[in-house]
């Protein structure tokens, strides 16, 4: 699978915007708003947003199941505390439980709502990205996804949409 491009950004504000789109496209790898059920199948996803030199990670994001079958991101093991979400130069929070289906014909996984806030320098802006795709890597369980996330609220120093480059791996 070819690398996607990436860019420098010039401001702090620039840069929160796109770990904030980063992190909504993270959410593309998991469930539905509320908090996701345990159950015995439940299952696991790492990811990696970023864009220039910006990024954001976790290990460990609890899933309701395992794909493929449709399953829930909890949001609670993705943000701090409870879970490992590490950024460098600003803070993200992902702020609702999204829902990942997976098409393995098409070698798709698509999120139903993606909805991260990004803060930098005192500047919040949030973004939302509905029905948003990312393609599997060969017959693993990994994808990546290239994608221009729209803003939702903000400052008008939040850029109106960020483009971000993303990986997930779901066990």
């Amino acid at each position: 699978m070819p690398r996607p491009t990436r860019f420098s950004l010039s401001t702090p504000t620039k840069a929160a915007a796109v770990l904030v789109s980063a992190l909504t496209v993270a959410a593309l790898t998991v469930g539905s708003a509320g908090a996701a059920p345990v159950s015995a199948a439940q299952g696991s996803v790492d990811g990696t947003i970023g864009t220039g030199t910006s990024t954001c990670s976790w290990t460990d994001g609890v899933t309701s199941d395992t794909a493929p079958n449709t399953l829930t991101l909890d949001r609670s093991t993705v943000n701090t505390p409870g879970g490992n979400l590490s950024c460098s130069g600003i803070s993200g929070v992902l702020n609702n439980d999204p829902t990942v289906s997976f098409d393995d014909a098409a070698g798709t996984a698509t999120v139903d709502l993606l909805d991260v806030s990004v803060t930098v320098i005192g500047i919040a802006c949030r973004y939302q990205a509905v029905d948003m795709a990312a393609e599997r890597d060969g017959d693993t369980r990994d994808y990546a996804a290239t994608a221009e996330v729209p803003l939702h609220t903000g400052s008008f120093f939040c850029p109106s949409t960020v483009s971000i480059d993303t990986t997930f791996s779901f066990r």
